[in-house]
């Protein structure tokens, strides 16, 4: 079901079937106005920071999205303040995106559905979880990128944040962390380790196209995070796009970086 926004937003609310949560869902779709082409358009699936909604990407981003949404349909699900996989809570927010959201996006929607078409991203939590899903399901999306990806996050013990916290952190306090990783330890850490999906996916032969961005100005946790993924990556001997720019950890830097990484990996529209 389709359900108009009033917000001078481009897109509309797609109300679904999720079972893999138990109830109906809902995820923003901005789609082209046009025919599509033979096989379909192209989707892309954006993911949210922590804390965000489905609207956030709409709200940050209208120069990339007036550059590409007349040749993509862009999709934007939303988790709020739990992190996109199968959680220690027992949310289930990776079966969700993979198998209820995806499908109810092809079933519904005239777009290709191959692998070469599907294409994740994401800000902060998202950007991490976007890769982690691109990793723990080869064969879904041929490219992934991460803005400012929150990688390693199965390594975080405490509040490596408590210092910032009065200059409106959005990162998690160290419950909400705990709630979505469990304890140090716990197999759901070990399930969406970001240093052995990468090692596991390189091994394997089924790393899709990678490409990262973070901002010189984040947290340092966060860009040692993106540095130390960029050099696995490298130890690996895996092609990858890496790039540092000036910016913090904001919707600013994050609209910014996605309309680089769109031109990239989409290639520029044509005029």
């Amino acid at each position: 079901m389709l359900l108009p926004i009033d917000e001078g937003l481009p897109g509309f609310d797609f109300v679904h079937d999720a079972p893999s949560l138990g109830r109906s869902k809902v995820a923003y779709v901005i789609a082209p106005s046009g025919p599509p082409p033979a096989k379909g358009f192209p989707v892309c699936y954006m993911l949210h920071a922590f804390g965000g909604d489905r609207f956030s990407w709409a709200r940050h981003g209208r120069e990339f999205l007036a550059e590409h949404r007349e040749r993509v349909l862009f999709v934007f699900p939303e988790s709020g303040r739990r992190w996109f996989m199968n959680d220690a809570s027992g949310k289930r927010y990776e079966d969700y995106l993979m198998e209820d959201l995806i499908p109810a996006i092809e079933a519904s929607f005239p777009v290709e559905r191959a692998e070469r078409s599907r294409i994740i991203g994401g800000f902060s939590m998202g950007g991490a979880g976007a890769v982690h899903l691109a990793l723990r399901n080869p064969g879904v999306f041929s490219r992934a990128f991460a803005i400012s990806g929150a990688f390693y996050a199965s390594e975080r013990q405490g509040d490596p944040y408590a210092s910032q916290r009065a200059s409106g952190c959005m990162m998690p306090t160290e419950a909400e962390h705990n709630r979505v990783w469990g304890p140090v330890g716990s197999d759901i850490r070990r399930s969406y380790d970001t240093g052995a999906l990468l090692r596991n996916a390189a091994a394997s032969g089924t790393l899709p196209e990678l490409a990262l961005e973070v901002g010189t100005d984040d947290y340092p946790r966060v860009v040692e995070q993106n540095r130390r993924v960029h050099r696995t990556l490298d130890e690996l001997g895996v092609s990858h796009a890496y790039a540092e720019h000036p910016g913090d950890h904001g919707w600013g830097f994050a609209a910014s970086s996605a309309r680089r990484l769109l031109a990239s990996l989409l290639g520029s529209p044509s005029v």
